[in-house]
């Protein structure tokens, strides 16, 4: 665990007066690792603080591997960029060269190596969202710091360093935070110094795997009308189920627990179907195929329904969606993205970041259209399968799954 700790005042009774000192003393912890480390080289005499803001990862890939790609989703163990592999080690948290002694340690380079940045990956758990956090780094020479995808702290400098030097703040979220740190070398020592005021516990976790592809389905989809010249983006936020079937069904129900295939909303039944993964007007397509609508179908809504079962819990997983027109996502009941906006799509648009748990996770997304074309693309990273021919929750709460009982039972 890596925390600030601090020395409180004692108290000392002398003779016939009272004397309280205070002592107040930062002893914030250097989180030695194991971080997963990679060097790449800069152009000749120019690391430290001119290659601060140069993706050194993509120059030595050709492009193949970003300084961004890592940050954002991390690294495995024994993945190539140029000639070398990401390789796990601990660094030494005292010292004004323990960069270059690692490097040389874990075989990424030899000697006194010169005009290199060296890139620093670790995942930090946390129990809980905490705001505001300080962070602390100290580089010889430029350093910059990376949470969760963003840059959070720059330092393009060139000095020397033996222990931490800048203070800043970040937020940590619930559960993964992926930490990458870069110290570009100009020349003489090199080092490297971390370290967060929070309670946390660094490890190293490889890599998520990121979306791999659209998710065809099966899904369960239902389509629903919205008020005549209001699909789109003028929809996104209005529930569309409800409306259409009186109250009965409602998308936060629909959400929790999920579907099954003939449960009625209104006029129309949910019906099982595949979508193609290419076209503008994918989902019109599709809901002529299944009988849900006819010709070109405008001021709907549409509903695509979907378990992914996962072995484990996966925080941070990517997601990403494409939608014409706007487009809402739901997660277990959790609504983790909206985008209220009157578009074109024949492809990925939108990219976020969602938490998969052990299991089924109950995956909505509605997409409502307003005019022209009409198409949805979603995909998922991380670990799971598709839950064939089943759109329900094994574990539905017991007030929604009494209220599908009773709708079934009419």
């Amino acid at each position: 665990m890596y925390r600030k700790l601090f020395t409180i005042g004692l108290a000392c009774l002398m003779a016939l007066s009272v004397m309280t000192v205070t002592h107040v003393a930062d002893a914030q912890d250097k989180i030695t690792g194991p971080w997963l480390w990679m060097i790449a080289p800069t152009a000749a005499n120019e690391g430290g603080a001119n290659s601060t803001d140069i993706d050194s990862l993509s120059e030595a890939s050709g492009g193949d591997v970003t300084e961004d790609m890592i940050a954002t989703n991390g690294a495995n163990e024994g993945d190539v960029v140029g000639d070398l592999a990401w390789t796990l080690g601990e660094i030494a948290d005292t010292g004004g060269n323990n960069v270059n002694d690692l490097v040389n340690e874990i075989g990424l380079g030899e000697g006194d190596v010169n005009d290199h940045s060296s890139y620093a990956l670790i995942t930090l758990e946390s129990d809980s969202a905490q705001a505001g956090v300080d962070m602390k780094v100290g580089s010889d020479d430029s350093v910059k710091v990376w949470l969760n995808g963003e840059v959070v702290h720059t330092n393009a400098v060139n000095r020397g360093a033996g222990d931490f030097q800048d203070t800043f703040s970040v937020d940590l979220v619930a559960g993964d935070n992926l930490l990458l740190v870069k110290v570009s070398e100009r020349g003489g020592g090199w080092s490297m110094f971390a370290g967060v005021d929070a309670d946390v516990n660094a490890v190293f976790k490889p890599a998520t795997p990121g979306v791999a592809g659209k998710i065809t389905g099966p899904w369960l989809w239902v389509i629903a009308p919205t008020a005549a010249n209001e699909g789109g983006a003028n929809s996104t936020d209005i529930d569309s189920l409800a409306e259409a079937s009186g109250g009965d069904v409602t998308e936060d129900m629909v959400a929790t627990i999920g579907a099954s295939e003939g449960d009625a909303v209104g006029d129309l039944n949910w019906t099982v179907g595949e979508i193609a993964d290419t076209g503008g007007n994918n989902v019109n397509d599709l809901v002529n195929e299944l009988g849900l609508g006819e010709g070109d179908v405008n001021d709907h809504s549409v509903y695509g329904l979907i378990i992914l079962n996962a072995p484990e819990d996966q925080s941070g997983v990517p997601m990403k969606v494409g939608s014409d027109d706007s487009v809402k996502v739901w997660l277990n009941g959790e609504v983790v993205h909206t985008n209220a906006v009157n578009r074109g799509a024949g492809d990925f648009q939108d990219d976020f970041k969602v938490n998969l748990v052990a299991g089924p996770n109950v995956l909505l997304v509605k997409v409502s259209e307003r005019g022209g074309g009409w198409s949805l693309f979603a995909g998922v990273g991380g670990v799971w399968d598709v839950l064939q021919d089943m759109f329900v929750s094994v574990e539905p709460t017991a007030k929604l799954f009494t209220t599908w009982g009773s709708l079934k039972a009419r």
